[in-house]
C-alpha cells in the first residue's frame, strides 16, 4: 500500500457538504490538492457506503469510514465489516415499535424501514435524500451493518439505551433522528482500524473536520481534531482548532492555517 503523508478524516453533514448536500466547487479543488501534496483523504460518516461513493463520485476520495464505524474501506477495498445480530435487531425494532418509533435497516449498498412518520420526513428532506422503501421484513434477509431510528421524542433516549445498553450504542445526529450500531462501534473505532493498516509517513499528520456529537469520538485518535464554526459547543470543547462554518470555506481556512496547503 501506498504510503502517504498524512490522512485527513472528513465528516460530511455540516463539514464537507454544503446546505444542498453537496461538495462544493472550493471543496473539490482542495481535495485535488490533497491528494497532490499525497494526503489521503477518508469519509467518516454515518451515511452509507452507497450515499459517501455517490456523494464522492469523481473526486480523489475512495476511502471510507461509513454507517458510524461499521463499514470500512480503503483505497476501495473493504476492510472492516461488522454487522448487527438478527435477533438483537428484532428485539430493538419491536421495542421501538412499541414506543411509535419507525426503524430503518441499512446494509452497505442498501436500507429499507419498516413504515414512516413525520420524524422520518423531516430526516430525509434535510438531508435532500429520497425516503426509503417501506419493508418491514428487509432485516430478516439482509446482514445489517446500522439501524436508524426516527423520532423527535429525546426523553425516549434514555429508555431505548437502558434497554439495550449492553448490546448496542446509540447516537442521536440530528433532532429527528438517531443511529444504532455495536457496542462500542464508533467513527473512532473504525478510524483506529483504518490507522492500524495505514503506514504513514508521518503519524502526528492525522487530522479530522467534523461538527456533531458522532464526531467526538473521532477527535479522540487523531492529532488535530478540526470543529467546524457550525458545530455545537461539545463538539468545539472537543477540538484542537475551531473554524469558519462549512458554508463560509471552513475546511479551506483550517488547511492553510495549519501548513497542510
Amino acid at each position: 500500500m501506498k504510503k502517504y503523508k498524512g490522512v485527513i478524516f472528513f465528516d460530511l453533514d455540516g463539514t464537507l457538504l454544503n446546505k444542498q448536500s453537496k461538495i462544493s466547487e472550493n471543496n473539490l479543488k482542495l481535495l485535488t490538492q490533497l491528494e497532490e501534496q499525497n494526503y489521503l483523504t477518508v469519509i467518516a460518516s454515518g451515511r452509507s457506503p452507497i450515499e459517501i461513493e455517490e456523494i464522492t463520485k469523481g473526486t480523489a476520495i475512495h476511502s471510507y469510514v461509513s454507517l458510524n464505524g461499521q463499514y470500512v474501506v480503503i483505497e476501495g477495498e473493504v476492510f472492516a465489516n461488522h454487522q448487527i445480530e438478527k435477533q438483537l435487531m428484532a428485539d430493538v425494532l419491536a421495542f421501538a415499535g412499541n414506543l411509535g418509533h419507525p426503524v430503518a435497516c441499512y446494509t452497505p449498498f442498501d436500507y429499507r424501514i419498516n413504515f414512516i412518520d413525520e420524524a422520518t420526513e423531516k430526516l430525509y428532506e434535510l438531508d435532500n435524500a429520497p425516503l426509503p422503501e417501506i419493508d418491514p421484513n428487509f432485516h430478516q434477509n439482509a446482514d445489517i451493518n446500522m439501524l436508524y431510528l426516527f423520532s423527535e421524542k429525546v426523553k425516549n433516549d434514555r429508555l431505548l439505551q437502558e434497554r439495550f445498553d449492553e448490546t448496542l450504542t446509540f447516537y442521536r445526529d440530528s433532532p429527528f433522528s438517531m443511529a444504532i450500531v455495536n457496542k462500542n462501534r464508533s467513527k473512532k473505532a473504525g478510524i483506529e482500524e483504518l490507522l492500524q493498516r495505514l503506514e504513514l509517513l508521518d503519524e502526528t499528520n492525522t487530522y479530522a473536520f467534523g461538527d456533531g456529537n458522532n464526531d467526538i469520538s473521532m477527535f479522540e485518535v487523531v492529532t488535530h481534531a478540526i470543529a467546524m464554526g457550525n458545530a455545537n459547543e461539545q463538539v468545539k470543547e472537543a477540538a484542537t482548532f475551531i473554524t469558519y462554518d462549512h458554508e463560509s470555506d471552513g475546511i479551506e481556512f483550517a488547511l492553510k492555517q495549519l501548513n497542510i496547503l
